[in-house]
């Protein structure tokens, strides 16, 4: 049924975004009175400092500039690189509330990246959004991720540094026009205006939808698309479905998700003379809970022309034509907690005939001191190994970070 929908969708005007939001809200806000609701204001946030270590080849090739129709890149070797560094990552949450008489809670969230060292990005505002919640479910308006990101099943981790979509991508670099996913979720939209709804849970099963009618990432309309970047206009519009069932075995806890996207490229407005396929992606997930162990794991599918995976690539998210799987075990009691985890993609390669192969082992561990005070130790082995005859567009490395995290 979501697949019906999804290629409706994508081929309506995107003029149909305010009639969307509009129709969505009105049994949401229906019976309330029009003066103002009080919202109640709160702060809070995170920050994390940790220590690194890293080893990798120096005459790997990375990319300076990417540009696109047709991709291309300006490389460097990485020649001489720090060993050690100290980075760190920090935002701050505004977050707001209000219970309606009828039981319908309104709020809103504004995240803000607070940065703590020169690596992470000049960008202020990560997430904004305002969610309202009733017995019919949850409506999510704004700048936020997908509804599979939010309910897909993946395996359990420890780490603090992230798994799949991991900051070791910061120490180990990844070469020059290598295709990989780097999750078994959707993540070519990223945080860019969306239209959110998730059904309460019934029976076990709970379903979630996103819509995006071709907005540009951080919520500026620019030419009705939806990625707009440096020039680069890559798709106009695209949706998002997922589904969830948890249940309890006799204390064995299983959650079971599957997802389907699907985003409409904007080959015209790149001068390409093609057909525009869709760019279709597919995932499933499975985790099981038993006492103070976890485990699990998830497998994505991207289905995606030539133009839409270099486009996705030039903007620098996902979109590689390929799979992706990962697995993980967790063992966590009371403030301990540690795990195991292995992902692997392999997409078709830009630069020979083929497919480039994307590795990584990690190995995680977490101690809580204390409310909000977490102490923590990565390890991690990544591999790019490319399609190519050019060693230098490979590249493979270890690294290692400990450090601490406040959360407030």
């Amino acid at each position: 049924m979501f697949a019906t929908v999804t290629q409706d969708f994508l081929f309506k005007d995107t003029a149909m975004k305010k009639l969307l939001i509009s129709a969505a809200l009105l049994p949401f806000l229906a019976g309330q009175a029009a003066a103002a609701p009080v919202i109640e204001l709160e702060l809070g946030g995170f920050m994390m400092f940790y220590g690194t270590y890293a080893r990798q080849k120096k005459s790997a090739k990375v990319p300076m500039s990417v540009s696109f129709p047709p991709l291309s890149a300006q490389t460097k070797a990485i020649g001489d690189y720090n060993t050690f560094d100290l980075m760190g990552d920090a935002e701050i949450y505004f977050t707001g509330s209000h219970t309606f008489e009828n039981g319908m809670k309104a709020g809103a969230v504004v995240q803000l990246e607070a940065g703590t060292d020169s690596n992470t990005s000049n960008q202020v505002i990560d997430e904004t959004y305002m969610t309202f919640d009733s017995k019919i479910g949850r409506i999510i308006a704004g700048n936020v991720k997908n509804a599979s990101n939010m309910m897909a099943v993946r395996s359990p981790t420890a780490s603090l540094m992230g798994f799949q979509e991991t900051d070791f991508t910061r120490l180990i670099s990844v070469p020059a026009l290598f295709s990989y996913n780097k999750a078994t979720y959707a993540t070519l939209d990223d945080i860019s205006t969306k239209l959110s709804y998730i059904t309460p849970e019934i029976g076990g099963f709970s379903f979630g939808i996103s819509l995006m009618p071709g907005n540009k990432v951080k919520g500026k309309d620019a030419d009705n698309l939806l990625i707009p970047k440096d020039g680069i206009k890559i798709f106009k519009r695209g949706v998002d479905t997922t589904a969830l069932y948890t249940h309890d075995f006799d204390g064995v806890r299983m959650d079971v998700s599957g997802s389907f996207s699907s985003y409409k490229p904007n080959l015209k407005a790149n001068d390409i003379n093609a057909k525009e396929s869709n760019l279709n992606e597919y995932g499933a997930g499975i985790a099981f809970a038993v006492g103070e162990w976890s485990f699990g794991g998830s497998y994505h599918f991207v289905n995606s022309s030539r133009f839409a995976a270099e486009a996705a690539l030039a903007v620098q998210t996902m979109g590689a034509h390929g799979s992706s799987w990962e697995a993980g075990v967790k063992y966590e009691n009371n403030a301990f907690a540690a795990s195991a985890n292995f992902m692997q993609s392999r997409a078709d390669s830009f630069t020979a005939n083929g497919k480039d192969d994307y590795t990584q082992y990690q190995l995680s561990a977490r101690y809580t001191f204390a409310a909000g005070v977490d102490g923590f130790v990565d390890t991690a082995y990544l591999r790019f190994k490319s399609a190519s005859d050019d060693r230098a567009l490979s590249n493979q490395g270890f690294a290692a970070s400990a450090g601490v995290k406040l959360t407030f």
